[in-house]
């Protein structure tokens, strides 16, 4: 059993939507864990669940929403205004009287974010991430191959998946270097990636283990893009509880 609330966090001009899932034995405090969920997503799809099973292993964790209806559609968002709304959480989730020790876990393209905002901070004692996408700016070149011509003019909207957004999302994942941010965050990161990931070859967190001064792989054989039930979603989740226990 567990203790949920629907939590709403304020900052510059945001109200952040999301769950805060605590153990149902009482403390003071408890390591607690931000979730980031992954393009398109939100914390009803996948990552309330796993706030929920972390809470289960003693855990507090806040699952959140990037965007609010209300202020934010696709059409305006990218990963550099999520890295901006996943530190405003940061922020807010450290105040909370429940919160002891600060860890992160992203997955798919919240995987991309969370790395991005670790690197940015000092706060953030461990990091995991769930098939993350660090493909991204690899599709966004393949998408706008003579972006770097001076007179390149970025297209209004673009479509990926069932999604439309704006030029400026592919704009601003392309304004840096995922693999050469990352590499300035010397704490410790789990990477859990499927062998069979359709959309985040794992040769990308392959790339990012090698990267980071502190980092392993877990792989789970069979397993594609979303760890959204069964063995995957048990196992990765579980280990991503023992790591941050340990």
């Amino acid at each position: 059993m567990i203790r949920t609330e629907t939590l709403y966090l304020e900052g510059d001009g945001e109200r952040i939507e999301g769950i805060l899932c605590l153990p149902e034995e009482a403390a003071e405090q408890y390591p607690t864990v931000v979730v980031a969920h992954g393009f398109g997503g939100n914390y009803h799809f996948l990552t309330g669940n796993i706030a929920k099973r972390l809470a289960e292993a003693g855990f507090a964790a806040y699952a959140f929403n990037f965007r609010n209806p209300d202020t934010r559609c696709m059409l305006n968002t990218s990963v550099l205004t999520e890295a901006k709304t996943l530190s405003i959480v940061l922020d807010r989730v450290k105040r909370l009287p429940t919160t002891g020790r600060l860890f992160l876990l992203g997955e798919s393209q919240g995987g991309f974010v969370s790395a991005y905002t670790a690197a940015l901070r000092n706060d953030i004692e461990k990091l995991v991430l769930f098939y993350p996408a660090f493909v991204l700016q690899d599709d966004a070149r393949h998408r706008n191959p003579d972006f770097k011509s001076p007179d390149y003019v970025w297209p209004d909207t673009e479509v990926i998946g069932n999604n439309t957004v704006s030029g400026t999302y592919s704009k601003a994942a392309l304004s840096f270097d995922i693999y050469d941010t990352i590499r300035s965050y010397d704490n410790p990161v789990l990477i859990v990636h499927g062998t069979q990931d359709p959309v985040v070859p794992l040769s990308y967190s392959e790339r990012a283990v090698e990267t980071y001064p502190d980092a392993r792989l877990e792989i789970i054989e069979g397993a594609g893009h979303g760890f959204y039930w069964g063995e995957p979603f048990d196992r990765s989740v579980a280990l991503a509880a023992a790591f941050f226990r340990d």
